[in-house]
């Protein structure tokens, strides 16, 4: 059997074949050249090795070789980590953390909700923004498919086999989360899911990662999936057991895809096409909107606008530029702003909001309360709710404006706050309608938004 070039399975090989020109440049690529030199004489063999013929297609024998296992690894992992910047800038465009400040037609339609089902730009290749479907559909893919490789070798051959298929269930427990969180509905292997399944498949994969590094003794990969997991828990309306979970998180963890500077594949796409000034090569094809700006918390700890402590959480800056519409004044955020500067994936900080959410909407106020106020009092703020009054349903929307602030614009959690939240009395409403930032349908330069909410699945999985 032989694999298109353009299969999802072959994604690895390529990453690979960037690997010399990573560095040349001086990047540093996760593919280790012992990887592959086991890849070149896996393929071309010992001899005649000057004569290396590189065809255009690659036989599915020659990826089923037990000296690959720890190139196959890093192929998911470096797939993952392509797909999660597209997907963490993509989400922020398309929820309220972002305007719309672009002369380009996709980027336009991304922050105005215009995407439909019809849109290519949601099937793009991995590498730009706006990829989102076919990039974590790649990541997840290549996740399940190394897992199987894995599976079938020898642990003589690989002894770390276990311990990569740990990693291997975690990272694809993230691409489903991620799918299942933003899409109106999912189609897996040409089979239809609902979002709870999705869902559903990705807590089992992120228990099935739990279960081999506590094998394992595999630390990075328990915190990842706990941390997964205690997400996933919390939209599926499992609160105890998200607490549980987040309460594994250890202090100080943070899971981030690394960026680099080597090709546009590797660059921390947020940072170069919406959050970059014009003068720092920034295509700032978006910028922020006001009620994100100045934001401060008044001595009664509830969050305010110019009126109390700067909270320093969140700094939202201008150098007086246009954005890429020119007509916009861009507005961007000190978070990352380089295109080497890695992105979130999971924290501890999430972790303990997950928690303190948790708690809140199962009424047990006082332990929302206290997680708040650590955060708090780590950011030099005054303590939320001294006096012990807040009702359930304001510790509630305390912990929602917590996370928009703490969580603004990482890992697709403004997006999905949004989406979970819809129909109920903590809705936050999308750009465009009455109470968002843009109440009246218009954008700052008098186009309409559109209706998209959550994202449509694409008609290439639908047959339309």
């Amino acid at each position: 059997m032989e694999y298109p070039t353009d299969s999802p399975v072959l994604n690895g090989v390529r990453f690979l074949q960037n690997h010399d020109e990573e560095r040349r440049k001086g990047g540093t690529p996760r593919a280790t050249l012992v990887g592959v030199l086991s890849l070149l004489f896996a393929v071309g063999g010992c001899d005649g090795i000057l004569d290396v013929d590189v065809p255009g297609r690659v036989s599915a024998d020659d990826l089923n070789n037990a000296a690959l296992a720890e190139t196959l690894v890093e192929s998911v992992i470096g797939d993952f980590e392509c797909a999660w910047n597209d997907y963490s800038g993509g989400a922020s465009h398309h929820s309220d953390e972002y305007i719309p400040a672009s002369g380009n037609l996709t980027g336009r339609n991304w922050g105005a909700r215009k995407i439909t089902d019809s849109d290519g730009s949601g099937q793009g290749q991995c590498g730009g923004l706006w990829g989102i479907y076919l990039g974590l559909h790649t990541a997840r893919f290549q996740a399940e498919d190394v897992y199987t490789k894995l599976a079938e070798f020898d642990v003589a051959d690989v002894p770390q086999k276990v311990e990569w298929q740990g990693v291997v269930r975690a990272y694809g427990g993230y691409t489903l989360m991620a799918l299942g969180e933003t899409f109106c509905s999912m189609a897996i292997n040409e089979v239809s899911f609902t979002l709870e399944e999705t869902l559903r498949l990705a807590e089992t994969r992120f228990g099935e990662a739990i279960t081999l590094a506590t094998q394992t003794g595999n630390a990075a990969t328990l915190n990842m999936a706990f941390a997964g997991r205690a997400r996933v828990r919390l939209d599926l309306g499992d609160f105890e057991g998200a607490i549980d979970d987040a309460a594994e998180v250890p202090l100080g963890f943070l899971l981030e895809a690394s960026r680099g500077t080597e090709e546009f594949r590797r660059y921390n796409g947020p940072a170069v096409l919406l959050n970059g000034t014009p003068e720092d090569e920034g295509f700032s094809h978006a910028t922020i909107p006001g009620n994100y700006h100045d934001l401060t918390v008044d001595a009664q700890g509830l969050h305010t606008q110019d009126s109390g402590t700067i909270d320093p959480r969140l700094i939202i800056e201008t150098k007086g530029l246009l954005a890429f519409d020119q007509t916009s004044v861009h507005f961007f955020h000190d978070k990352w702003n380089e295109r080497s500067d890695p992105l979130p994936v999971a924290s501890y900080k999430e972790a303990q909001l997950i928690i303190a959410e948790a708690a809140a909407r199962t009424g047990d106020l006082t332990r929302a309360r206290v997680i708040i106020n650590a955060r708090h009092a780590l950011a030099d703020l005054p303590l939320f709710d001294v006096g012990n009054t807040a009702t359930q349903d304001e510790m509630i929307t305390h912990v929602i404006e917590e996370r928009r602030v703490e969580l603004a614009f990482e890992a697709g959690h403004r997006l999905n706050d949004m989406l979970r939240f819809r129909g109920t009395q903590f809705e936050i409403p999308f750009l465009g309608d009455p109470g968002s930032f843009h109440p009246d349908g218009f954008d700052q330069n008098g186009d309409t938004y559109g209706t998209t909410t959550c994202l449509p699945l694409p008609l290439v999985e639908t047959g339309g």
